[in-house]
């Protein structure tokens, strides 16, 4: 699935030029759609497509990511925020579904509990939570020494190769259009991920920030709209205990689990995501 039928756009808020893609009829309902963290607005391709029928679908790359300009004043968790209450004013948006993956998912937490839960009519997040199990903490270290990421390949095919070892759901057509939205290619040949190096190299420090923990938890149990879970049931992010605290602490919130997924329920099983999301948003 291609974006044959979006249109692309830029917008400039806070100072970073922000690359967006457009489904649908603006006179129909309004769907923003926000990547996880070194991702890009091309995860949302099917799903956009199939939901163009009924929203308004604007997919954006958000700060440092995609095609979007790197930040010179950095990526807290807050600037994320701060840009898409921008974009919501800057777009004259009175009502919005937001559908966030991963970080994606914190961002809509964020704005909807501190800034406008107003203008949210409901809210799909994807693969994310307050915090993070201790297992999926563990896959990112070796002897309980962090494995630093990869910035740089030779190739494609080692870009390819590497991501495939991590992710045995995703289909060879799937991950290759991936990784080709989100790799450059440099003059001597070599691959390097689009999204900052700024935003790759340092850990995220969501997982263990006390204050943000504490700031999403506090966002979940402050909605007000209906919240759809999306689970891939091979991610290690949420264990069953975060998920019953997720449901116990939330006001109106629904799951789903999505067999073959990993992280990016989007990109591994991107049928099965919109099959998992349409009750709820229809």
């Amino acid at each position: 699935m291609s974006t044959q039928n979006a249109s692309e756009h830029f917008m400039e808020v806070n100072g970073v030029k922000l690359r967006y893609f457009s489904w649908g009829s603006e006179s129909n309902p309004k769907m923003i759609c926000l990547h996880g963290h070194t991702g890009q607005a091309h995860i949302w391709d099917e799903f956009a497509e199939e939901m163009s029928e009924r929203y308004h679908v604007l997919a954006f790359d958000q700060r440092g990511h995609g095609a979007s300009s790197y930040a010179e004043d950095g990526y807290d968790r807050d600037k994320f925020v701060n840009d898409l209450d921008a974009i919501i004013e800057t777009l004259n948006i009175d009502r919005v579904t937001l559908v966030g993956l991963s970080m994606g998912g914190w961002h809509s937490i964020l704005y909807t509990s501190e800034f406008h839960p107003e203008k949210v009519e409901k809210m799909v997040i994807v693969d994310i939570g307050p915090e993070s199990s201790e297992e999926f903490k563990k896959s990112f270290t070796e002897d309980g020494v962090r494995v630093e990421p990869k910035i740089k390949f030779s190739s494609f095919e080692e870009a390819f190769n590497e991501s495939r070892s991590n992710n045995p759901w995703v289909s060879d057509e799937g991950l290759t259009r991936d990784l080709t939205n989100r790799l450059n290619q440099n003059t001597d040949g070599t691959y390097q991920w689009k999204a900052d190096p700024n935003l790759i190299i340092p850990p995220l420090k969501d997982g263990t920030d006390e204050n943000l923990i504490r700031r999403y938890w506090e966002g979940l149990a402050k909605i007000d709209c209906p919240i759809l879970e999306v689970q891939g049931m091979e991610s290690t992010l949420l264990d069953s205990e975060l998920k019953d605290k997720m449901l116990s602490t939330a006001k109106n919130m629904s799951w789903v689990d999505v067999p073959n997924a990993g992280h990016v329920v989007t990109v591994d099983q991107p049928q099965l995501f919109i099959n998992a999301t349409r009750e709820f948003l229809s």
